[in-house]
This record gives structure tokens, C-alpha cells and sequence, in this order.
């Protein structure tokens, strides 16, 4: 067996893994929100990896390029679905809140950004991105295709002109931005394990919970990229923000202050990442 069809055994065991782990908990889990956090986010992270199997065994590259298109587009998107459908569990009277959780970091610092958002219109970075996917599915430079892909980008970033992200105004530090894809990575483990053991607990023993992290971050950027963060990881749901507190659903914690120290720990990766600056108390 060759390295890459080890590591397309791997991802597949893994995907497969997911998304089983998600099936058992739309009947494991008590109500609508807990079984959200296995059914879709473990089952989405399961076909992601059983993608990535199934291009590493084809071999090919444009394959490859296109699932990171469909990857970033899940994260950018998928967190605000789960998002809204976890509101309305929010404000049920029912759901349980943990204390708030205001006092254990009203002390800390809080940030000047240089990551201040640009909007623009027709978008040069997903132009570019959608005609190196086309090209490299291709595997061709020839004047069709060429021009094909020409055409096909510039089409589809123009039909999506008003959907345009904000990229951010200031440069990403490139190693603190490596370090946070492997934060997040740890992250995304930890909480899959987090939902594996989860499973073996009985529906009463369950304890889910919202928790308030005052946040430091306040440019857009920032706190999208934090909440998707949240959100796109099994067991933890970013519901809303309000006055610079970001409310988080947690599917089973005992511990709301370790909860708060995780929010925080992405949130200061972030800040490294976009050059944020924190203003500490004289």
C-alpha cells in the first residue's frame, strides 16, 4: 500500500466513522438542538473526509482544488444555518443557561483592530479562485479552455457581485494564521471526541448549556471568522451576539469557565492572525 492510499484509508475510515457518529445521535441525543450538533456538523465533517479519500485514490489535483472551494464555502456558510436554527432553542425557557458568565473575564483587555473590512463588488480573489479550479480540473492551457474558464468565473463572480465577502483591509500574518488552522484542527478533534463520549451518556445525563463570552474582537471579520469557528465544530453552536457578548450553545459541559477559556483561545489566534492589538489597563 502506497502513502496516499494509506491516507485516503484514513480519511475514509474516518469519514465513514462521522458519519455514523452522526446518524446515532439524531436518536441518541434528548431534543432538536443537541441532535443538530451530531447530525450535521459530524455527518458534514464526515463527507468532507471521505471526499478528500475519494481524491487522494483519483489522483487528481483540480479535484483537490475544487473541494477546498466546497469546504470554504460550507464554513462560511453552514454556520449561519445552524445558527438560526439554534436561536429559536436559545429563547425556549426550557433551554438551560449557565450563569452568566460576565464576571470571569470583565478584566481582560480589549483589542484595537487593523483588520477593518473592505467590501467589494465584483470579487478579483473569487474570480481568480474559481479559474485556477477550472484550470486545474482541466489540466489543460489550451485557448478553449482558457478562455472557458475565463468566461465561466467572471459569470459566476458577477452573478454573486451583491453576495461579495468583506476581506480583510489588513494582511494576515501568515505563520499566525498557520497556527490557528492548527488550533482549529485540535479543536475540531477534541470536540468530535467531546460528542463520541457524549453518545455513551443517557439522554438525562446530557448536560447542555449556553454560555455568554464577552468578546474582545470587534471588527467584522473577526467575529465572523470566530463564530464559524464555533460553530463549525461538533458540540458548540455560536447563537448570537448582542452588546459584544457572544452567547455559545454547548451540547455537554460541566464546566462553563473551560468552555469560556476555549472561546478565548480561538478568539486570540484570530487577533494574532489580523495584528490585533490589545490595549492593557495602566
Amino acid at each position: 500500500m502506497s502513502v496516499v492510499d494509506f491516507i485516503a484509508a484514513v480519511f475514509l475510515v474516518g469519514g465513514a466513522a462521522l458519519i455514523a457518529l452522526g446518524s446515532v445521535g439524531l436518536v441518541t441525543f434528548p431534543d432538536v438542538l443537541t441532535r443538530m450538533h451530531a447530525a450535521t456538523k459530524a455527518a458534514t465533517v464526515g463527507v468532507i473526509a471521505t471526499t478528500v479519500a475519494a481524491v487522494f485514490e483519483a489522483g487528481a489535483p483540480g479535484g483537490l482544488l475544487l473541494l477546498l472551494l466546497v469546504v470554504a464555502l460550507l464554513f462560511l456558510s453552514g454556520p449561519l444555518g445552524m445558527s438560526l436554527l439554534a436561536r429559536a432553542a436559545y429563547h425556549d425557557p426550557e433551554t438551560p443557561h449557565s450563569p452568566n458568565t460576565r464576571e470571569l473575564v470583565a478584566s481582560l483587555p480589549r483589542p484595537e483592530s487593523g483588520a477593518t473590512a473592505l467590501r467589494l463588488g465584483t470579487s478579483p480573489l473569487l474570480t481568480v479562485w474559481l479559474f485556477g479550479v477550472w484550470l486545474a480540473l482541466f489540466g489543460s492551457f489550451a485557448p478553449n479552455v482558457v478562455g472557458g474558464g475565463v468566461l465561466v468565473a467572471g459569470l459566476v463572480a458577477y452573478v454573486f457581485r451583491h453576495l461579495s465577502p468583506r476581506w480583510p483591509r489588513a494582511l494576515m500574518r501568515p505563520w499566525a494564521a498557520g497556527r490557528f488552522v492548527v488550533h482549529f484542527i485540535v479543536q475540531l478533534a477534541a470536540s468530535t471526541w467531546g460528542v463520541i463520549v457524549a453518545l455513551r451518556l443517557s439522554r438525562d445525563e446530557i448536560r447542555p448549556a449556553v454560555i455568554g463570552v464577552p468578546l474582545r474582537v470587534r471588527t467584522r471579520t473577526e467575529i465572523t471568522l470566530l463564530m464559524n469557528s464555533i460553530s463549525f465544530t461538533p458540540g458548540t453552536v455560536a447563537l448570537e451576539l448582542h452588546h459584544h457578548e457572544l452567547f455559545v450553545h454547548v451540547l455537554d459541559t460541566d464546566d462553563p469557565e473551560g468552555v469560556v477559556a476555549d472561546v478565548r483561545a480561538m478568539e486570540s489566534h484570530i487577533m494574532d492572525m489580523f495584528g490585533t492589538e490589545v490595549q492593557r489597563p495602566l
